[in-house]
């Protein structure tokens, strides 16, 4: 109980604290980046984590960075409250080792492996499994191997490495590693979670899958689709559902092209009051409804978890929105270019 009563109203209390609607208006009418980045650098939501932002030169990486550093943050600030030696939120500590390894594994197949070390994450050193300054180091698959031999990742990634040593299919070598990280997070919660609490979480998480799985589909049809056939992508999904069946999910696998998978949206397989017009529209409509989902279940939830984890998706998806308007305010784009991108 006492965890509850500390960790649930310090969430909410720092998402009240996020940018609002107003405020992301006003910065799309930025005319600059270090306007964009001046405005951050004041806002109380970021200024901490935003202090040694450049004021005059800031690059659109070193902000990803620094909104990556200020998620992490948030997150320990909250897992503090959390009394127990294990618990679900440490969930949180999975994602951030995987998103590292595939940062390292996607520069590894576009042959830029050293950059790495220019973005590596000081804020993560000593509170992973394995050495992000060794990792930073690998020139090879083989390499990164040897970095994560005593971790879980070595068997998820050795039957890649035996299939593809050169990492020519990197999509099916992502696959794998966010498979793990599914089961995972679905392990700790059927571990540690029971009834209502490991209901809404759950969901949470498959609502996240389902639409993983569909943009996986959607993509391959859309720019590989003389590349990947059915049979090639179906191991690339994921094995849980939310809204679409296994069944309608493989109807989608079946159609020749994004045209024929847009056409099944219109039907109602989805939803009946939305047909997405581009596979665009689809990533930002579902995180949208992935938004409002997790955006209530913050505001109603009893459980500590469930909080942590709606809390978690929603800076998240703030990072995303920031960098949006990074992007746009980087080329010119008008507000209404920019505020279709946006997830709120």
């Amino acid at each position: 109980m006492a965890q509850a009563n500390a960790i649930l109203p310090k969430a909410r209390g720092m998402y009240a604290k996020r940018l609002q609607p107003a405020q992301y208006e006003e910065l799309m009418r930025r005319r600059t980046v270090p306007e964009v980045a001046a405005f951050l650098k004041k806002h109380p939501y970021y200024k901490d984590s935003f202090a040694t932002l450049s004021p005059t030169d800031p690059h659109r990486e070193q902000i990803e960075e620094l909104l990556n550093s200020d998620i992490f943050y948030k997150y320990e600030t909250l897992a503090r409250y959390d009394y127990t030696p294990e618990s679900f939120t440490d969930y949180f500590i999975i994602e951030c080792e995987v998103h590292e390894i595939l940062r390292v594994l996607r520069m590894l197949s576009a042959g830029v492996a050293g950059r790495y070390l220019k973005h590596l994450p000081p804020f993560l050193a000593g509170k992973i499994q394995f050495d992000l300054f060794a990792l930073a180091e690998a020139r090879s698959f083989n390499s990164v191997l040897e970095v994560l031999r005593r971790t879980p990742y070595y068997r998820v990634l050795y039957p890649r490495f035996l299939q593809d040593p050169f990492l020519k299919d990197y999509p099916a070598t992502e696959s794998a590693v966010i498979a793990y990280y599914y089961s995972a997070v679905f392990a700790l919660a059927k571990k540690h979670l029971t009834g209502q609490e490991a209901k809404q979480v759950t969901n949470l998480f498959s609502q996240e899958a389902e639409n993983y799985n569909i943009n996986v589909i959607l993509r391959a049809k859309t720019y590989f689709g003389k590349v990947y056939t059915a049979a090639q992508i179906r191991p690339m999904l994921l094995p849980y559902t939310y809204r679409i069946s296994k069944q309608k999910l493989n109807e989608l696998l079946e159609q020749t092209g994004t045209d024929g998978i847009l056409a099944l949206f219109r039907e109602g397989m989805h939803n009946k009051n939305w047909a997405p017009g581009s596979m665009d529209e689809y990533d930002v409509i579902s995180g949208r409804r992935l938004y409002h989902h997790a955006e209530r279940l913050l505001h109603l939830t009893t459980s500590p978890s469930a909080a942590v984890a709606a809390f978690i998706f929603l800076v998240k998806m703030e990072r995303d929105n920031v960098i949006n308007v990074v992007e746009g305010v980087r080329y010119g784009l008008p507000p209404e270019k920019i505020r279709v991108l946006l997830r709120y």
